[in-house]
C-alpha cells in the first residue's frame, strides 16, 4: 500500500504555474551561467559575445595568477570562520545568558549588516591607515613613537574588517536555532556537575552544528564574492582577491573578458564544492534540538561574567558601528581630508554638495531610491508568487523550483553581474546601462532573500481560512484580495523593506551594470573614493546610512506587530 501511494504521488503531473516559473528561472539565471561558460572558452576574439574558437587556454593562464585564487581562500576561509566564531559568541551571550538590555544590544549587533561592507571598508581606512589613520595618530600622540599600533591593508586587516561586518548574518542565522533549542540537555549536563561554560562548549556549540555550519557557509560564499572591502583595503599593498583581479580585468584596455569569465567559474566552483561538503558534513547525523513539547530556555545566570560578557558586546559594538560611523560623520562635517577639531574646519558645505551641487551624486541618490522602491516592489511579487505557488500548489516539481530560486544565494554577486552583463549585450535591443538593468540584476541576486522572508509568512497562514472563504462562496480572486493579502501584507511590507534597504547599499551587482547616465549610490561612492575627496565621500555615505536607518526604523516597526524577521 506505502508502495503504490508513493507512486501514484511520483506521477503528480507538473502544474502549469510551477513550469512557467521554472522556465523563467533558468532564463534569468542559467542563461547568463551559460554565456559566462562560453566566455571562459573563447580563446578566439576577446571582445566577442559568442566565441569562434573554443579552448581551455584562459583556465591555463590563470596558472599564472594562483595568488588571486589563494588571496580569495585565505580570506574567505579566515574571515568566515572568524566572523562565525564572533557570531557564535556574540548569539550565546545574547540569547542564552542573563546579560542586560538583550532587546537593545540585539539590534546593534544586526545593524551592520545593512550598513554594508563599503561603509566599513572607508570607515577603517581612516580609522586604522598605517600613516594617517585616527588611532594610530592618537597612538603617536600619546607614546611619542613613530610605529603603527594597526595596519588595516594587511591581510588581517582586511579579514578583521570583513568579519565584524558580515558576522551579524551569522548571529541571527545561529540565534534562531538557539533560542528553538530545547534545554533539557543543558539542565541535564548542569544535574551531572559540569560548569557553565563546559556545558556551553560540549552541549550547546555541538547541538548548534548546522546552523554553525550554515551560517559559515554563507560568510564563505560572501567573502570569496566580496569587492568593497578587499578592493579598497588590499589595493594599496597589491594585495589582489578574485573580484578585484575581475575588475580590473573588465576595466583594463583591451577587457580581458575571457580570463575574467574563467576566474569566474573557478570561484564559482569552489563554492559549490562548499555546499557540497556542508550537505556530507551533516548527512546520516542527527541534531534535533526542538521537542514536542512547550519550552522556553531559560537564560543562564553567569554570575560574575556577566559585566565581562556584556563588555564583549559592547566592545563589538563599537568596533563595528559606533567608531565606523562616528569618523565618517566627523570627516563628513570637515573642510579638507585633515580632520582637525578646530571650530574652523567644521562646514556643512559638503552635503550641500553630494544632495545639490554635484549632478552625479545627486541623481545617484535619485537612482537609488528608485531602485529601492522597484527592487522591494517587483522582487517582493516575484517572491510571493513563487512562494505561494512552492507551498500552496499540490504539483510536481516544487523541489525544484525551491532549489532554482535559491541559486543566486551560491554565486559570488559580482560574478553573476558579469554574467548578466554578458546576456544584455546579446539582447538585440539596448539594455546595459540602464536603470531597468540593474532593476533586473538587483531582483535576481535578491530573489534567495525576499523568498525567506516571504516563506515564513506563508507556511504561518492556515489553509482553512482561505478554505473558509471559498465555502462561503468567495472565488480565488476574491478569497485573495479580503482574506490572504490582508493576513501576509505585514511580512510583505517587512520583505519590501528589506529589499529596498539592502539595494540601497548594493555594490557588487551594480558595478558593471550602472552606466554613465545610471548612476547608484553605491558604485557612486566607491568612484568618489577612487578619485579622492574624503570629506565629499564621507557626507554620500552618510546620506546613504540614514536612508538605510530609516528603512531599519520601519521594519522594526513592523516586526513588533507579530512578524518575526
Amino acid at each position: 500500500m506505502l508502495r503504490s501511494a508513493h507512486s501514484t504521488s511520483a506521477r503528480k503531473p507538473v502544474s502549469l504555474p510551477v513550469l512557467a516559473l521554472v522556465a523563467t528561472l533558468v532564463l534569468i539565471i542559467g542563461y547568463p551561467l551559460l554565456l559566462l561558460v562560453a566566455m571562459a572558452l573563447n580563446v578566439g576574439d576577446a571582445q566577442a559575445l559568442l566565441p569562434t574558437h573554443w579552448g581551455l587556454a584562459n583556465f591555463i593562464r590563470l596558472l599564472r595568477h594562483l595568488d588571486w585564487i589563494r588571496n580569495t581562500l585565505l580570506v574567505a576561509l579566515a574571515g568566515s570562520t572568524f566572523g562565525t566564531a564572533l557570531a557564535l559568541l556574540l548569539a550565546w551571550i545574547i540569547y542564552r545568558t542573563t546579560v542586560p538590555g538583550r532587546a537593545i544590544l540585539e539590534l546593534l549587533v544586526t545593524i551592520p549588516y545593512p550598513v554594508g561592507p563599503l561603509v566599513g571598508a572607508l570607515a577603517w581606512s581612516e580609522l586604522a591607515s598605517p600613516r594617517g589613520g585616527l588611532i594610530n595618530v592618537l597612538f603617536h600622540a600619546f607614546t611619542g613613537s613613530h610605529a603603527s599600533l594597526v595596519n588595516v591593508y594587511s591581510v588581517p586587516g582586511i579579514v578583521f574588517v570583513m568579519a565584524i561586518f558580515e558576522a551579524p548574518v551569522a548571529f541571527l542565522m545561529i540565534g534562531a536555532a538557539m533560542r528553538q533549542m530545547d534545554p533539557s540537555l543543558e539542565e541535564c549536563s548542569a544535574v551531572m556537575g559540569a560548569g557553565r561554560l563546559t556545558t556551553a562548549l560540549r552541549i550547546t556549540a555541538p547541538l548548534m552544528l548546522p546552523a554553525i555550519l550554515s551560517a559559515w557557509l554563507f560568510l564563505f560564499i560572501s567573502m570569496m564574492g566580496a569587492f568593497a572591502i578587499p578592493t579598497i583595503l588590499g589595493t594599496s599593498s597589491r594585495f589582489y582577491v578574485a573580484t578585484t583581479a575581475i575588475y580590473m580585468l573588465f576595466q583594463g584596455y583591451p577587457p580581458q573578458y575571457p580570463l575574467a569569465a574563467a576566474l569566474g567559474l573557478v570561484l564559482i566552483v569552489f563554492a559549490a564544492s562548499a555546499v557540497w561538503l556542508y550537505t556530507r558534513a551533516l548527512r546520516g547525523r542527527s541534531y534535533a534540538v526542538v521537542g514536542g513539547r512547550t519550552y522556553r530556555p531559560r537564560p543562564i545566570d553567569m554570575k560574575g561574567l556577566t559585566p565581562l560578557l556584556f563588555a564583549i558586546v559592547c566592545a563589538y559594538i563599537v568596533v563595528a558601528l559606533v567608531l565606523p560611523l562616528g569618523i565618517l560623520l566627523v570627516a563628513s562635517l570637515q573642510r579638507n581630508s585633515n580632520i582637525t577639531l578646530s571650530a574652523a574646519s567644521w562646514t556643512l558645505h559638503n552635503y550641500r554638495y553630494v544632495l545639490v551641487d554635484f549632478p552625479t551624486t545627486r541623481q545617484a541618490i535619485v537612482n537609488s531610491l528608485l531602485l529601492g522602491v522597484g527592487t522591494g516592489t517587483l522582487g517582493t511579487a516575484f517572491a510571493t508568487i513563487l512562494a505561494w505557488v512552492i507551498h500552496r500548489s499540490r504539483g510536481a516539481g516544487r523541489g525544484i523550483l525551491e532549489q532554482l530560486t535559491m541559486v543566486p544565494q551560491s554565486l559570488p554577486r559580482l560574478i553573476f553581474a558579469a554574467a548578466l552583463l554578458w546576456m544584455m549585450l546579446a539582447l538585440p535591443f539596448k539594455l546595459y546601462g540602464t536603470l531597468f538593468a540593474v532593476l533586473i540584476a538587483y531582483t535576481i541576486v535578491f530573489l534567495p532573500l525576499a523568498y525567506r522572508s516571504i516563506t515564513g509568512v506563508v507556511v504561518q497562514l492556515d489553509r482553512s481560512l482561505e478554505e473558509a472563504g471559498r465555502v462561503l462562496g468567495g472565488g480565488w480572486l476574491s478569497v485573495m484580495r479580503s482574506i490572504t493579502v490582508p493576513l501576509l501584507s505585514p511580512g510583505l511590507l517587512a520583505a519590501w523593506v528589506l529589499l529596498f534597504m539592502v539595494s540601497v547599499r548594493e555594490v557588487s551587482a551594480s558595478i558593471f551594470l550602472a552606466g554613465p547616465g545610471a548612476q547608484v549610490l553605491g558604485p557612486a561612492i566607491f568612484n568618489f573614493w577612487d578619485s579622492g575627496g574624503l570629506p565629499q565621500v564621507s557626507a554620500l555615505v552618510i546620506v546613504q546610512t540614514a536612508i538605510i536607518f530609516v528603512a531599519l526604523v520601519v521594519i522594526r516597526s513592523v516586526s513588533r506587530k507579530g512578524i518575526a524577521l
